[in-house]
């Protein structure tokens, strides 16, 4: 072969080599959409001590409502990869909460979040007797979930070289964090453990749509500091109380001997309007020096021995 040919066909293969290697940025490809997320970080009762390491980034059909894809992104969202030509309704929410599940997530209008329930041997110990409901539902409050959508968002066909579609996206929390303080608990030193339950909280919060739980359950809490005048103060979450069922505040305290002591106390009115979020009981709640004072502790499973109180707070 002459050398003539040889060098036209290596210039050839050379040109052909650099065309298909042209570098384009990653987000350059048509089907990228850019997803800005803006978190709302002003909580009652909370503070936020770090951004989601991860957010999901739902995308739905907006005529079926029904799943396409997804992506993860951090917190303040990323380039996400779509089919373009297409409307959607997009959905965002913290991806990895502890206590926060996420059910229908195949149905833009269904999608929910709800939580755990406590263990068997939770619910034995805990039961509250304002209900006298052995089916009585006992869950762990609410992780805090981040969630913001977009409705009919249309993702138009466009060139590499075109700017990005951008959609963006404020995501709040759908959960609630309220303080129970309670004024005194008198004999304290006989007190071996406290917990507790509030009943007509919100078993779910829907995601995409306005409805409302209408399941109630009760939520388990524990003190978060007892001070030395016996007043106690908790914090819950919960997705919202339900109007018109009544939220009963039971704790349980066991005292060093071993009884158990089921305080019931009616704290429905405090509920409504409440901007703040934090319940107050006044009333003075008194545990006396047991028979035997060095016997169990905690909530034990050996208590057989109840004693119950019902107290109507006044307003």
């Amino acid at each position: 072969m002459k050398a003539s040919a040889v060098m036209g066909i290596s210039l050839a293969a050379l040109i052909l080599l650099s065309a298909s290697c042209k570098r384009r940025p990653l987000t350059d490809g048509d089907n990228n959409v850019l997803v800005n997320i803006t978190i709302d970080k002003n909580i009652v009762n909370h503070t936020v001590e770090e951004d989601p390491s991860l957010m999901r980034i739902l995308f739905f059909d907006n005529a079926s409502g029904r799943y396409s894809t997804q992506a993860f992104t951090p917190s303040t969202g990323d380039y996400v990869s779509v089919m373009h030509g297409r409307t959607y309704h997009v959905l965002a929410y913290n991806f990895g909460t502890e206590t926060t599940v996420i059910g229908s997530e195949d149905i833009h209008g269904e999608i929910f979040a709800t939580t755990n329930e406590v263990p068997e041997s939770y619910r034995t110990r805990l039961r509250s007797r304002s209900t006298e409901n052995p089916d009585e539902l006992i869950v762990f409050g609410p992780d805090h979930l981040f969630v913001g959508g977009v409705l009919d968002a249309y993702i138009p066909a466009r060139s590499s070289e075109a700017p990005p579609v951008v959609i963006d996206i404020d995501a709040s929390t759908v959960v609630e964090s309220w303080i129970l303080e309670v004024e005194s608990i008198k004999g304290m030193q006989w007190v071996a453990g406290i917990s507790g339950v509030i009943t007509g909280l919100a078993r779910s919060t829907a995601l995409a749509d306005a409805n409302d739980s209408e399941e109630q359950v009760s939520v388990f809490f524990e003190p978060s500091e007892v001070d030395a005048d016996g007043k106690m103060t908790a914090k819950f979450n919960t997705f919202g109380y339900i109007p018109g069922e009544k939220q009963i505040m039971t704790l349980v305290i066991t005292d060093t001997g071993g009884t158990g002591h089921k305080i019931n106390i009616d704290i429905s009115d405090q509920f409504p309007e409440n901007k703040e979020q934090i319940i107050r009981v006044k009333q003075e709640i008194n545990i006396d020096e047991p028979d035997n004072p060095g016997g169990g502790g905690g909530l034990d499973p050996d208590v057989d021995e109840w004693d119950d109180v019902e107290i109507d707070i006044g307003i």
